[in-house]
């Protein structure tokens, strides 16, 4: 059989991608990474106390402190720190705090562009991240106990390269590319928030958009306040200029600070995020005043996601799903389709009949509903659409070879995604349960399907 075409990189994308890509929140209240582009050199710290505006209503007080020979955390090193949150939720959380990602992986968890530029910022940012350390003054949210927490923290605290034929190294000269592996161990105390869920989903379909480092750290902030802890969905968000810009790490007279947002807002305007942006009174003592657009689809909730594809349905196509339909649509349609089975229905295709549930509720009733279980059921004249027999079949047979593989749900979903689109033989997954590193061997296959390796002639 002739070689199967590579699918697109956005498609590659998502299949790497954890069920959901998530913000830790205390990473966005308390501003550490700076937003602004570039900093001058001798920007080897700073120290910062504003009044907060969420729910906890603290007084916050931070400070950096940059190691000697460079320059404070800012720009893409939030990306970055975003794609390490995202590679330790996809990691199932080790207690550890440590972790492995290929680079090429990073960029995807992190929404970054895949090529060159991008892989030559993942040391320096890396180092920048290891090397500064953060002084945070009883501003530290802690989920579990509900108090504020005073700490010190690198935010990441150990990283290296695991050469392949060489030993271990955290620094050198080495250009890094897709195959590069990382291993990462987080500070304790972020990895702790993380496993506790203070975090929030984010919308990839916007981030990926959005061209600067500030655009996209600017979006995740008012993506913080547009969607509250402790309060619904805000319609609008206002502050004063100057420490909102101060937070971004913009510095310089109020009209310098709006010429320095004019772009990012106008491309959070174009993207659907925002619906305006407008200012209110005159010199230092102006405020920002930011509207959100409500035509906007939310981000896939995570439980949703989850109750989809411990149900069949392939991890790109819960993504897909759980954001259109919404958690509760969802959370409603898994109650029918177990109620269905429970009652003895037999579907051809159980993923497909998941779906048509989605698509089709009214058809569908709870059996609890009615009096008689028969007239619960769905009428055969009308049976639920199939999917493709092709796919239907990839599925089924990733899952039953992957039985005996010790690896990640979240990777058995790579696996299986890179199998159902021919990236994958069946004579390489029969082969993974036999691997040393399996979760490494999965890493590589999904760079070779985005190109960057040589792609498997299928014959199954």
């Amino acid at each position: 059989m002739p070689r199967k075409a590579a699918l697109p990189k956005q498609a590659i994308q998502e299949t790497v991608l954890s069920s959901s890509s998530s913000e830790e929140r205390n990473l966005n209240r308390l501003s550490l990474v700076l937003a602004a582009s570039r900093v001058p050199d001798t920007l080897t710290s700073w120290t910062r106390s504003w009044s907060s505006a969420d729910h906890l209503g603290i007084t916050v007080h931070v400070s950096c402190l940059a190691s000697a020979n460079d320059v404070v955390p800012h720009g893409i090193d939030n990306d970055i720190l975003f794609g390490l949150t995202n590679a330790y939720i996809g990691a199932g959380l080790p207690s550890d705090n440590t972790f492995r990602v290929t680079a090429y992986q990073l960029l995807v968890y992190a929404a970054l562009p895949i090529g060159g530029h991008s892989y030559a910022v993942v040391k320096p940012s890396l180092t920048r991240l290891r090397n500064s350390t953060f002084t945070i003054t009883d501003s530290w949210y802690d989920r579990k106990e509900e108090t504020y927490q005073s700490l010190s923290t690198s935010l990441v605290q150990n990283w290296k390269v695991i050469e392949r034929r060489r030993a271990p190294s955290s620094f050198g000269d080495e250009s890094v590319n897709a195959e590069a592996l990382f291993q990462v161990t987080l500070d304790p105390d972020l990895a702790r928030s993380i496993r506790l869920g203070y975090i929030r989903p984010v919308d990839l379909n916007i981030l990926r958009n959005l061209t600067q480092p500030l655009t996209r750290t600017l979006y995740r902030k008012l993506e913080d306040e547009k969607n509250p802890v402790d309060r619904p969905e805000q319609l609008a968000y206002q502050t004063a200029l100057l420490p909102w810009a101060e937070r971004l790490g913009i510095n310089g007279r109020p009209d310098t600070i709006r010429r320095a947002l004019q772009t990012p807002h106008q491309q959070l305007i174009e993207c659907g995020f925002l619906a305006d942006v407008g200012y209110i009174g005159r010199g230092k003592d102006q405020d920002i005043q930011y509207v959100f657009a409500r035509t906007l689809q939310p981000p896939a909730r995570p439980e949703a996601v989850a109750a989809l594809t411990s149900r069949r349905i392939t991890q790109g196509a819960a993504l897909k799903y759980a954001a259109e339909y919404g958690l509760e649509a969802v959370m409603e349609a898994v109650k029918r389709y177990d109620a269905l089975l429970v009652a003895g229905y037999q579907a051809k295709s159980l993923s497909g009949l998941l779906v048509d549930i989605l698509r089709n509720p009214l058809k569908y009733q709870l059996i609890e509903d009615v009096p008689n279980v028969t007239q619960a059921l769905p009428s055969r004249v009308q049976p639920e659409p199939e999917l493709d027999e092709q796919e239907e079949r990839s599925v089924h047979t990733a899952a039953f070879m992957l039985k005996k593989v010790t690896l990640p749900e979240n990777l058995k979903d790579t696996v299986a995604e890179l199998y159902l689109h021919g990236l994958v033989s069946a004579q390489e997954l029969a082969g993974l349960k036999h691997e040393a590193e399996p979760a490494k061997t999965v890493l590589l296959w999904s760079a070779r399907g985005a190109g960057l390796l040589p792609t498997v002639t299928t014959s199954d």
